[in-house]
């Protein structure tokens, strides 16, 4: 019965896409299975994403003493792409150690121990490692490297630029960078190629390759080999003369400026400086995906009610170590005390995450193409850390107003979701509310579980669907097509 067929699907269509919204303003979970079956109950429980955040912000802490696409988040004793494997999104991972030895086609943001690449990764790399990075020959990074680590070693080939602080920086007679090097930090070597400038603070440089434009270093022993190539100049600042040999060939002049004071102490704090900018961008990153609802709730309450954030945030910065000091001052307060001194120490953390996102998102409103959750973080962090280092005296004020604001924006969003949550179920059509059951064993995804209260409900509400719709209308009665 063609006319019926027509009715039912576009009924079922309108009912499902209602049931889909009704649960989504109710924050309850709904699943689709197909045909006229579908079930409503509680979304899953997020304990262990909470519990992700937390351990993950204690791993912060200490090296911070130190786009629209859908990532994919991988925790293993080994990370491994083969060859035959390929991944076609971004990857965030944690791991003890990484190889790459296939395709990533796009970013991969990773915390491990040693971390090898020999296959290609066509976006950026975001590597906070224990042990070495090694780009192998043939080995392919098509957008950036930023890594905090020991020791990076490169003798593949990084597109872009390369961004890394550790003890030891080390281009290879076959490595190449597309871009800019800046290096903070131990060693550097430079045997291999460099598309433009040399920037940086380290203890020793060599250079015995080829650099495009120009070398800007604060060093303290800089040695340029009979090999080396300079398209621009050489400006160094050093205590001591550098050994460059007469054979090396230097386009623009050499100049040496008069060192700094406390070198040592200014090499630790960049690096410090950076890997403390890289751990916020990784925490950013994780915390958006392990609460994604909330991230996206808490960046909304900042940009449609700014004012009540910032004062929801400036009452908790305030009442917060209050609280401490009175629950600290009894006995049986003292374990809520530590509660509440960890949530404000992860506020400090993950605190200014949501105002840099909505900063930038705001930024990029004009255009008309926004970057996505992910990308308008990335960008207002950037953006928000450049504005620190540039500006000292301002810095400080900036960092508490993302603070502030941050911290007040989570707090919203959190409660908007929770009250969301708590809804009454009665919102939704009669039909479609279940009792919550057990999945029983043998259940055949996608079909509706056997003997289930769901089942129950779903089937007396399709047979009143089809009981309505079986009814012949008026029109179809002279309708041959229909008759037949």
């Amino acid at each position: 019965m063609k006319p019926f067929r027509s009715k039912r699907l576009r009924l079922r269509g309108a009912v499902a896409r209602a049931a889909r919204r009704e649960a989504a303003r109710a924050g309850k979970w709904f699943h689709f299975y197909g045909d006229d079956r579908f079930r409503v109950g509680a979304r899953p429980k997020a304990s262990h994403r909470y519990f992700a955040v937390s351990a993950f912000a204690v791993a912060m802490t200490i090296p911070a003493l130190t786009a629209p696409v859908s990532p994919t988040v991988i925790t293993a004793e080994i990370f491994i792409v083969e060859k035959d494997n390929p991944i076609d999104e971004d990857v965030y991972v944690a791991s003890t150690s990484g190889r790459v030895e296939g395709l990533i086609d796009g970013d991969l943001t990773i915390i491990t121990g040693d971390l090898t690449i020999s296959g290609t990764i066509t976006g950026s790399v975001i590597a906070l490692t224990s042990g070495t990075v090694r780009v192998e020959a043939g080995g392919v990074i098509g957008g950036s490297l930023r890594s905090a680590s020991p020791s990076v070693v490169i003798d593949g080939a990084v597109d872009g630029d390369t961004l890394v602080t550790g003890a030891g920086l080390t281009i290879g007679d076959s490595g190449s960078v597309g871009s800019d090097v800046i290096y903070f930090g131990g060693v550097f070597v430079a045997d291999g190629s460099v598309g433009r400038d040399v920037r940086g603070r380290m203890i020793t440089a060599g250079i015995d390759g080829s650099i495009g434009r120009d070398v800007d270093i604060a060093v303290e022993f800089l040695t340029i080999g009979a090999s080396a190539e300079v398209g621009g100049d050489v400006l160094y600042r050093s205590a001591n003369d550098a050994s460059i040999s007469s054979d090396a060939e230097i386009a623009g002049g050499v100049f040496v400026l008069p060192a700094q004071s406390n070198f040592f102490y200014g090499v630790l704090l960049t690096m410090a400086n950076v890997i403390g900018f890289l751990g916020f961008v990784v925490a950013g990153l994780l915390a958006f995906w392990l609460l994604r609802s909330t991230g996206e709730a808490a960046v909304a309450a900042i940009s449609s009610n700014p004012i009540k954030s910032l004062l929801i945030g400036l009452g908790v910065v305030l009442a917060g170590p209050i609280v401490v000091v009175l629950l600290a001052a009894t006995l049986v307060g003292l374990p809520l005390a530590a509660l509440v001194l960890f949530a404000l120490l992860l506020g400090l953390i993950f605190g200014p995450v949501p105002w840099v996102t909505a900063v930038a998102d705001l930024l990029f409103r004009p255009l008309k193409r926004k970057p996505g959750l992910f990308g308008a973080f990335v960008i207002g962090a950037v953006l928000w850390r450049f504005g620190i280092w540039i500006i000292p005296v301002v810095g400080a004020l900036l960092y508490l107003i993302a603070l502030i604001w941050g911290i007040g924006g989570w707090v919203l969003g959190g409660w908007r979701i929770r009250e969301a949550r708590d809804r009454e179920r009665e919102v939704l059509p009669e039909a479609m509310i279940v009792e919550e059951d057990e999945i029983p064993e043998g259940w055949e995804y996608p079909l509706a579980p056997k003997g289930s209260a769901a089942v129950s409900a779903q089937a007396s509400f399709t047979d009143r669907v089809a009981g309505v719709m079986a009814e012949p209308d008026a029109d179809d009665d002279d309708d041959p097509e229909t008759d037949a």
